[in-house]
């Protein structure tokens, strides 16, 4: 059967919730913004490896596909039953072990900030703190609604600017960060991989 209601600990901590705002006063933290949001609607198509390590220590790998606008898929490693999907304005959440179909609105997850067709961070979130280190810029951004505390933070390697890795944080304190390995641009990718069949599990148990 086909579930509609979000579930799984993967996907739940791909949601934003409610933080501070943090004015950016300095002209140059705007500049920086602009400059990432242009890094960031420059992308077309994306394909990487990924690690994700999860605040309990869990480690998994996988990869990363993006075909904007709206396309995404993160599929990890075969020892991990998640695989998820967006394709326009929903994300999917399969779950083989389960045999469970989920899905989100991409509105209320933070992949919004990769895939939108129009990125621009001010409309989506409450932005957060903008650190500058070593060659590198991050930017942490607080959803516009809910009711408990979260975050979603970006770093990227400066100048020229890549996107290495994301943090995400959740009411209770759980975290992940995902790094990536190995990006290329503006690569040729199967469309296939942006769809699921609604029915899949169905399909199966009817064989």
């Amino acid at each position: 059967m086909i579930k509609k209601i979000l579930s799984g600990p993967i996907l739940a901590i791909f949601i934003l919730y409610n933080g501070p705002l943090i004015c950016l006063e300095r002209k140059d933290d705007v500049v920086e913004i602009k400059r990432i949001e242009r890094y960031l609607n420059d992308i077309t198509t994306l394909k990487s490896s990924f690690i994700q390590i999860s605040s309990n220590g869990e480690r998994l790998d996988g990869e990363l596909f993006i075909n904007r606008p709206g396309r995404l898929r993160v599929q990890y490693e075969p020892s991990s039953p998640i695989l998820l999907v967006a394709n326009g304005s929903t994300l999917t959440y399969v779950d083989w072990e389960l045999e469970e179909i989920s899905y989100i609105p991409i509105s209320e997850t933070p992949l919004r900030a990769l895939i939108a067709p129009r990125i621009e961070l001010d409309k989506f979130f409450k932005l957060g703190e903008l650190e500058r280190g070593l060659g590198t810029l991050s930017i942490t951004l607080y959803n516009l609604e809910g009711e408990s505390a979260g975050s979603f933070k970006m770093l990227f390697a400066d100048r020229p600017l890549q996107l290495k890795q994301w943090f995400l944080k959740d009411a209770t304190g759980t975290s992940i960060k995902i790094s990536l390995l190995d990006v290329e641009r503006d690569v040729e990718l199967n469309k296939d991989l942006f769809t699921v069949d609604p029915f899949l599990f169905e399909k199966n148990k009817d064989r």
